[in-house]
């Protein structure tokens, strides 16, 4: 893919979700002058940037979408609920065929008749007749046409009656710099049966000619209809003829559409240039520091005094730590993406979902500006659309029921992020009828999550949490939303992947708030070592709450298991020899070195023989036969080149 492309496709996505920003603000307030020269000028820059390419369909539609603006515009009036639907359909159009772009570099087959559809609806919003953009060709000047169909050499043309639109298009001279092409639009024109191309102007001699001036004139027939043709050459009015004249019919021969050049999508990051120059500060200090290790290493080949050369060692070993915190912090600034990256795709999304549901719903969000890193924002999308399908369709009341509460007639739906400590947490909160304990207990039990005993010793959150279980689903059919029982299990799976969890908060007529909390990063992380016997095994800081020296006169035998009291409080005891299979010492020792984490809502104390250091590591994920390993979260390696494999505490218990 080459680099206009890829910039394109950048530029895309942003006006896209600029004029989708523009279409819903509008929607709230129908004569916003603000908004309304926004979206009309994200319209118009996309639509500039789709001429650059043979991109006609796309084309064709976001024109249309622009006419439709400029009109409403122009009329002072405010907008409407059904013209924001059309021109919210075509944004939505326009973002699915960039992808498509991003993954194949051209437009999908059926593009040409999405956008002749999209382009009829919109201007069927407008009063005038688009047809009369375009000139109807005189009768005394029709001569052209009856001699094109006969030199057509198409017998099938020559016998058969139907109507047919003649095309007479002449380009401007100039019509390359306007980023016009005129055989890509001659290739968009569907139903062709004839063409002949002339030239406007005689031909000068071929060493005059210039390559960068047009001198051709098209003339056409097409079968099809014609406000399909018209669509096409909506970009230049003024430089075409249509007029629909009757004749024999023509075979259906669509316009070929050429192979465009295949391509992956680029991944890309906006980075403020204040980030790059900090970045290029630090490396510069990092080469003075690398300058300062090769003086020392000559002094040492010189023979200067080991103490001496120690101290020089002690000083370049402390600045290239400084100077390694101080990059890693820079990497992740760089890396930090605010949320309003993922939030901003969501009320569209939203929007159309309680459209197909007929469900009123006041969304909001807040927590836009929170940032996190690259990987986790980008990782929200699909767990977020999850969970506010979720809402929407389960946890959104129909309006007389809210009504008869006492509720306002719309629900409340908010999607906030905020910061909590060294994570993140997002949040979609509804004021809905809730979730019903009991409901839950009767689903998990017909679909087999659970046992009947199982269930009835449960509490009402532990009942509630089994949303997440895989399978699980209280749809009673199968639709477009819900019913496969794939959704909050597939939530659950992804915030784990992102080393984060997901929990569910609920009361029966008051509402329902889905938790996620996230790391801020999964590039570096802090973890603390400790050791069993002569192994090391790390475990993330962030789950960690103490570190405590329990006497072995302390731990209280229950049943089977073990627990101890910390803090007043007594919390079950785990041995991390047991949770790996690894064999205790011979000897117990007289006291336990116990780490208190959390696992899950509650608290646990693991047992381990040493604690070791706590250091920042480079995680990375386990792969290949290793990647669905239990209770590894990763691996990093060590300074003396020795793996340091991370455990998931809370998987290993469960």
């Amino acid at each position: 893919m080459d680099d206009l492309l890829q910039h394109f496709i950048v530029e895309a996505h942003e006006l896209i979700q600029q004029a989708t920003d523009d279409l819903l603000a509008l929607e709230r307030a129908p004569r916003a002058a603000g908004p309304m020269d926004s979206a009309l000028r994200a319209v118009h820059t996309l639509k500039g940037s789709v001429g650059l390419f043979d991109f006609a369909p796309m084309g064709i539609a976001l024109h249309a979408a622009e006419d439709l603006l400029s009109a409403l515009k122009e009329k002072r009036a405010g907008i409407d609920a059904q013209a924001i639907d059309i021109l919210l359909a075509c944004i939505g159009q326009a973002e699915r065929w960039v992808a498509t772009i991003e993954q194949t570099g051209q437009l999908p087959p059926d593009a040409a008749e999405d956008g002749y559809r999209l382009a009829r609806s919109l201007r069927s919003q407008l009063e005038e007749d688009p047809a009369q953009a375009a000139d109807a060709i005189p009768q005394t000047e029709l001569g052209w046409i009856e001699e094109l169909r006969a030199r057509s050499g198409n017998a099938a043309l020559k016998t058969q009656d139907a109507p047919l639109v003649a095309i007479r298009y002449t380009p401007r001279a100039d019509c390359f710099f306007a980023g016009d092409d005129p055989i890509a639009l001659l290739r968009s024109v569907p139903g062709l049966v004839a063409v002949r191309l002339s030239s406007r102007n005689p031909w000068p001699p071929p060493a005059e000619i210039d390559p960068f001036s047009c001198n051709l004139r098209i003339e056409a027939l097409s079968s099809a209809e014609p406000d399909r043709v018209k669509a096409i050459f909506r970009f230049v009015p003024d430089q075409v003829s249509i007029h629909e004249v009757p004749s024999a019919a023509g075979l259906q021969a669509p316009g070929a559409v050429p192979d465009a050049a295949r391509g992956a999508g680029a991944r890309t990051l906006r980075v403020d240039s204040a980030r790059i120059d900090q970045l290029a500060d630090l490396v510069g200090e990092m080469v003075v520091a690398k300058n300062a290790l090769a003086h020392l290493s000559r002094q040492f080949e010189d023979g200067l005094d080991r103490k001496h050369l120690a101290q020089g060692l002690h000083a370049s070993h402390a600045a290239i730590e400084r100077l390694v915190a101080e990059l890693h912090g820079a990497v992740m600034d760089v890396r930090m993406m605010p949320m309003r990256d993922v939030f901003r795709r969501f009320p569209r999304s939203v929007r159309e979902i309680a459209g197909q549901l007929g469900k009123a719903i006041d969304f909001s969000m807040e927590g836009e500006d929170v940032e996190a890193d690259k990987a986790v924002v980008e990782g929200l999308f699909e767990p977020l659309l999850h969970i506010l399908r979720n809402a929407v369709g389960h946890g959104a009341e129909p309006e007389l029921v809210r009504r008869e509460t006492g509720k306002p007639e719309k629900t409340r739906i908010v999607l906030r992020a905020y910061r909590d400590g060294e994570r993140v947490s997002v949040e979609v909160e509804d004021d809905g009828g809730g979730i019903d304990p009991a409901a839950i207990r009767q689903a998990a039990c017909e679909r087999g999550v659970a046992s009947a005993d199982d269930l009835e010793r449960m509490s009402d959150d532990e009942a509630v949490d089994l949303i997440f279980a895989p399978g699980f689903s209280t749809a009673s059919e199968v639709t477009d939303l819900s019913g496969r029982g794939v959704g909050m299990d597939a939530v659950r799976s992804a915030a784990e992947r992102l080393g984060g969890q997901a929990s569910v908060r609920s009361r029966l007529g008051l509402g329902t708030t889905i938790r996620l909390s996230l790391p801020l990063t999964i590039v570096m992380t802090k973890v603390m070592a400790v050791r069993l016997g002569q192994d090391l095994y790390g475990i993330p800081l962030e789950g960690i709450l103490e570190t405590a020296l329990v006497p072995a006169a302390r731990i209280l035998p229950v049943r089977d298991a073990e627990a101890f009291v910390w803090r007043d409080r007594t919390l079950p005891l785990v041995r991390l020899a047991d949770l790996l299979a690894i064999p205790r010492p011979p000897e117990a020792p007289q006291s336990l070195k116990v780490v208190v984490m959390a696992a899950g809502d509650d608290l646990v104390g693991i047992a381990v023989d040493r604690f070791a250091e706590k250091m920042d590591v480079v995680m990375r994920p386990m792969t290949g036969i290793l990647a669905r390993m239990q209770g590894v979260v990763g691996t990093t390696l060590l300074g003396d080149g020795s793996v340091l494999m991370i455990l998931d505490i809370p998987e290993l218990i469960g």
